[in-house]
């Protein structure tokens, strides 16, 4: 079970999971020496073999949009590794906001001079140091920037499993409703462990337009198909709570910052003493604040991004490629309704 603390997790995780495994098909990465040597090692093939002779459980639409969304990802992303806090931090070098005020000039080449004197010689920083520390392949830019293959390798069958989370107090009379009606999940939860212990599998359905676009109209349309799995799931979802609470965070963040930071630069540069209370509990440091900054940008926006997959309304992830690797467990009654 892949369980995901935080909205876009499992996104990221399904595509950097794709990533490896086209690095490794190319010949970017190789398995290491020391997992060869291991009594349990078992080989690429065949460990490839019994994933496909298991199967994929999605429970509930969301969980649905953040997997295509993260096949989508890492079937049409490069295979660059990219560290994203050095890149937060290149961005937060630039945007002005740990920007000290400026001095005047006697004041400040005092300043400079008991820096450097305290802190001792600078480190050289040479301008393309830090392209070269991201660029950590060893393979040429022209295997990273390969084009994504014409086709992708089957995937494991899916299970999908409707769930409606309840959250919110209006949504307490539904909680009350589902507490003493259990028999409704008991018997979709038996009919999904049915269909998945049947092992009787179909092609994925697809709304008639992406059979068109995809070149697949041979294949039985649908108004909807599988991509709308459990949409009604969509309308207990509250749009805008997310996004809100991190704009109104970010926006107290940044009204809150000036007087830390003035506060760390004074105590660091001497300005003044330290109060009781700070000597007790010191503030965080301008090195502290700066780490703070990116550690919170970091997950607002993977939250705000993760939101945008899962939110109602939005567009389920999509590439004509995956309808021939995609296939859904189903019952064996309703196998000839989706045949080739």
């Amino acid at each position: 079970m892949i369980g995901s603390k935080r909205l876009g997790e499992l996104s990221s995780r399904v595509a950097d999971d794709i990533r490896r495994r086209r690095r490794m098909d190319l010949g970017i990465d190789k398995e290491s020496e020391l997992s060869n040597a291991l009594p349990t090692y078992e080989p690429l093939a065949q460990t490839r073999q019994r994933e496909l002779e298991g199967g994929i459980v999605i429970v509930g639409r969301p969980t649905w949009k953040e997997f295509l969304h993260g096949l989508h990802r890492g079937w049409t992303e490069g295979l660059q590794k990219v560290d994203e806090d050095e890149v937060l931090a290149r961005e937060f070098e630039v945007d002005g906001v740990f920007d000290e005020p400026e001095k005047p000039k006697i004041e400040a080449e005092s300043t400079l001079s008991q820096t450097l004197i305290s802190q001792g010689p600078l480190p050289v920083w040479l301008p393309n140091q830090a392209d070269s520390q991201q660029q950590t392949d060893s393979s040429s830019p022209q295997t990273l920037n390969a084009s994504p293959p014409s086709e992708i390798f089957p995937l494991p069958p899916i299970l999908l499993v409707p769930f409606t989370d309840y959250i919110g107090f209006t949504q307490i009379p539904l909680m009350l409703w589902g507490f003493f009606n259990q028999r409704h999940k008991v018997r979709s939860g038996s009919e999904a462990a049915y269909n998945l212990i049947m092992k009787n599998t179909r092609p994925i359905a697809l709304p008639c337009h992406i059979l068109r676009d995809s070149g697949t109209e041979s294949r039985v349309g649908t108004m909807q198909g599988d991509l709308e799995f459990d949409i009604q799931a969509d309308a207990y979802i509250k749009i805008n709570d997310i996004s809100h609470d991190i704009n109104k965070a970010r926006k107290q963040y940044y009204e809150d910052l000036p007087k830390k930071l003035e506060t760390a630069r004074a105590l660091a540069h001497g300005i003044r003493e330290p109060t009781p209370e700070e000597l007790s509990n010191p503030p965080p440091t301008e090195v502290e604040l700066r780490q703070e900054r990116l550690n919170k940008e970091r997950r607002w926006r993977n939250d705000l991004a993760g939101w945008n997959i899962v939110k109602p309304g939005s567009l389920v992830a999509w590439n004509h490629r995956f309808a021939f690797a995609i296939r859904i467990f189903t019952a064996p009654s309703s196998e000839h309704e989706f045949d080739d």
